[in-house]
């Protein structure tokens, strides 16, 4: 009795032009979103390879440990292209330094630049949108439609039992949705292994069955909800309105009201404003211990013929310096271990900062959890985006391998003796140094400090500059001042695993899970005593 109660239900919806209606539309936009999320992380994916090639070009140019500044490099996430997320908005490229912790990434070059700055269509937005609203109409007129026909009494004229019938509209309708997911889920799938070289590892078919379980236990719940409603409403007419309208406000505005809410509560804009004057405070009082260090060396302020030429080489303070005297560069040597020394506490100083601050956002984060649980669509969101890989957590995690790549690639460094080495700041090797006095035809001894700034003027004559240059082009084209780099460390990001995205939205699946039961129970309860006519 059962199954031909399913069979009616099933066979009654697939007959409908609400379904075909719906499920073509959700075909459609599946195969288009998907089409152009591939190619768009195809782009990304070739951004990413060249950025890595420069990346290793570069390091074969490296000659002082200061410039040596390895790059941590997020891959797009293929899984994106199912459930775009975060994966396209958040950096991509860390920098990694001794003078600073990762809390944050740059924004790489994107695939396709309006991606970014329009909402996401995805094939998670269509299962949470277009077959959201689906399993609602097929289930919103599931008890007053046969109460107006009579066929709801005729069933029960025929010994068949309350809870049959249930069953049979629950799982009528569950086949009936399972039918539109699979087109879609089978398209995207077919369109994502096409037009992409990367085929998904096992790993990522797990996490792509997991996108499926979430998807029909959204849409289960969803005909739950539209059932009930059914079994409250006076007719056919008054439950699709209230179907339209608890499918506007769970669907679309309560999700983005609360996170309004919850930035406003939270107070994030001052916890911001407080963070940065706390770093100001901090950064100034370095720069103070920093200059104090350098009165402490007098041959670092007073320009003399043992300064050498400087040449900015990198970001923050990788500094190459050339043409110096033993004098000054062992007076730099003492000088940067200092400055290496109190960058790192600083950095450590820096990053507990950020680290408050957010700890706020998480706080602004875990409120809206709370606020939009009552939100199907809110808890799909969650729980595709972490099996996608493509959610803030996720990128959480990229940073927290950057900080520990950072504290490997230290550890590198000390092995190498780099951080208190000449090597940190010149490749002018002790037995062939050569200061730039001695471009002029003069010793150290020759370059009296009353006559050294028209001297170093001297530089610029064409004849000697020509000669500087030529001994700096010398320095750069000797392949033995580059640093062999062969063993040190390479940051490698492979992205979430099954079980770990699993367990960071363990809450929000039990959640989930726990709504269809309380549904099922309510439509039990509510049906148990429903009237036939």
């Amino acid at each position: 009795m059962l199954g031909a109660v399913v069979r009616k239900e099933f066979l009654n919806h697939v007959a409908s032009f609400r379904f075909w209606v719906v499920a073509v539309l959700a075909l459609v936009l599946a195969a288009s979103s998907t089409s152009i999320a591939a190619r768009d992380y195809n782009e990304r994916l070739r951004g990413y390879r060249e950025r890595r090639a420069d990346h290793e070009r570069k390091l074969a140019t490296v000659t002082v440990y200061s410039s040596l500044q390895p790059a941590a490099l997020r891959p797009p996430e293929l899984l994106s292209i199912l459930d775009q997320g975060f994966d396209a908005q958040l950096g991509t490229d860390v920098t990694i330094d001794v003078f600073s912790i990762p809390t944050r990434a740059a924004r790489a070059q994107r695939g396709n630049e309006l991606l970014v700055s329009i909402p996401a269509v995805d094939l998670t937005r269509i299962v949470g949108v277009v077959l959201g609203l689906l399993a609602l109409l097929l289930s919103h007129d599931a008890f007053t439609g046969e109460r107006a026909a009579g066929t709801l009494r005729t069933t029960f004229a025929h010994a068949v039992s309350r809870r049959t019938v249930l069953a049979g509209k629950i799982l009528g309708g569950l086949l009936t949705l399972a039918l539109s997911l699979t087109a879609a889920l089978c398209a995207s799938l077919a369109l994502l292994m096409l037009q992409t070289a990367t085929a998904p590892s096992p790993d990522q078919w797990l996490r792509i069955a997991g996108l499926a379980l979430a998807y029909g236990g959204y849409l289960s719940l969803m005909l739950l909800l539209g059932l009930i409603l059914s079994l409250h409403a006076r007719s056919s007419s008054s439950a699709l309105v209230i179907a339209v309208l608890f499918w506007l406000v769970a669907v679309l505005v309560l999700p983005e009201s609360a996170r309004a809410l919850a930035s406003s509560v939270t107070g994030t804009q001052e916890a911001r404003r407080e963070a940065e004057r706390a770093e100001r405070g901090l950064a100034a009082a370095y720069e103070k211990r920093l200059a104090a260090e350098l009165r402490r060396q007098p041959i670092l302020v007073t320009f003399s013929g043992d300064t050498p030429v400087s040449f900015m080489s990198g970001k923050h303070r990788a500094v190459l310096h050339r043409f110096g005297s033993a004098a000054y560069y062992a007076a730099l040597q003492r000088y940067y271990r200092f400055e290496v020394e109190t960058g790192i506490r600083s950095a450590e100083k820096l990053y507990e900062i950020d680290r408050r601050y957010d700890e706020r956002l998480r706080e602004g984060e875990r409120l809206v959890t709370v606020l939009s649980a009552a939100s199907p669509s809110f808890l799909l969101d969650r729980i595709s985006q972490s099996l996608a890989g493509t959610s803030i957590a996720e990128q959480d995690g990229f940073l927290a391998s950057c900080r520990a790549f950072r504290r490997t690639f230290l550890g590198y460094l000390e092995r190498r003796q780099a951080l208190g080495s000449w090597r940190w700041f010149t490749d002018d090797r002790p037995e062939q140094l050569h200061p730039w006095p001695e471009f002029l035809g003069l010793t150290l001894d020759q370059a009296a400090a009353a006559d050294v700034s028209g001297l170093f003027r001297r530089l610029t004559d064409p004849a000697v500059e020509t000669r500087v240059q030529e001994a700096r082009q010398a320095l750069e084209q000797d392949a033995t001042r580059h640093l062999p780099l062969a063993d040190m460390p390479r940051f490698s990001y492979a992205g979430p695993r099954f079980h770990a995205a699993l367990g960071r939205v363990a809450p929000e699946i039990l959640v989930l899970l726990a709504l269809n039961a309380l549904a099922a129970a309510a439509a039990w309860l509510r049906f148990r005593r429903y009237a036939t006519v």
